[in-house]
């Protein structure tokens, strides 16, 4: 993709990781779904690329569904809702890690943005609220993605009272995975994530989100992966220096 499309889209690929910038996506409507659509995919196609980090400056991570839709002034068709659906699996199954760095506020569809993501890094000025209800609307799209990582009866209770949650609060109930401090903590986050993948083959990562989305273990899967990665050399070498180097 060239540069002035990867631009448009509020992206920015440097080696193995992605930026993508919410600019453009503040409120989710049809035509940021699928521009946050389209970013993905590129992104998926970088050489070399394995992090995707969802990032926003100033006070607004995403404030979810645009409230022009909810006033009838902008269209929402069934298919609008199935591509917002069908971004969040995308960002939940990408072969990337999908990282939200949320440094504002995530409201509504905003958290269920983050909560798509494999790892979520709330800044100092987080602070995510699930506020359908006061809307009168049923947060039914972004619930599971919520619950997934805080349990149904957290996530239940959230939307229940639309309170706000600060960013301890959030990795406390699973829904962030770290709070970092200070105005480099989030790059800071993701430099270590980065570190980490370095010592990690790309598709090993990848076995282990397709383990993560089963509710119970599958024996036939988990020999079949065993056996796959037995008989890959590079496992081979990678034990053999392991042992070399005193792991028993």
């Amino acid at each position: 993709m060239a540069a002035a499309e990867l631009t448009r889209l509020g992206l920015r690929v440097t080696g193995a990781c992605a930026w993508l910038d919410l600019a453009h996506a503040r409120t989710l409507n049809r035509d940021s779904v699928a521009t946050l659509t389209t970013a993905l995919r590129a992104a998926e196609a970088a050489p070399g690329c394995r992090v995707l980090v969802l990032t926003a400056s100033g006070p607004v991570f995403c404030a979810g569904l645009d409230l022009g839709i909810v006033a009838g002034e902008l269209p929402w068709e069934r298919a609008d809702g199935t591509a917002l659906g069908e971004l969040l699996r995308g960002l939940r199954d990408s072969r990337l890690i999908t990282v939200a760095a949320v440094e504002g506020q995530a409201t509504g569809g905003g958290v269920g943005l983050a909560a798509a993501c494999d790892l979520v890094f709330a800044g100092e000025r987080a602070r995510f609220r699930m506020t359908e209800l006061l809307l009168g609307l049923t947060p039914a799209l972004i619930l599971p993605y919520v619950a997934q990582r805080t349990g149904r009866q957290w996530a239940y209770r959230a939307a229940l009272y639309a309170t706000e949650v600060s960013p301890v609060a959030a990795v406390a109930a699973g829904l962030a995975d770290e709070a970092p401090a200070g105005e480099d903590g989030i790059r800071s986050a993701v430099r270590a994530l980065l570190r980490a993948l370095r010592r990690t083959p790309r598709d090993v990562v990848t076995e282990l989100k397709t383990c993560r989305a089963q509710s119970v273990a599958d024996a036939n899967l988990a020999y079949d992966l065993l056996r796959a990665g037995l008989a890959d050399p590079a496992v081979r070498e990678r034990i053999a220096e392991l042992r070399a180097a005193g792991m028993r």
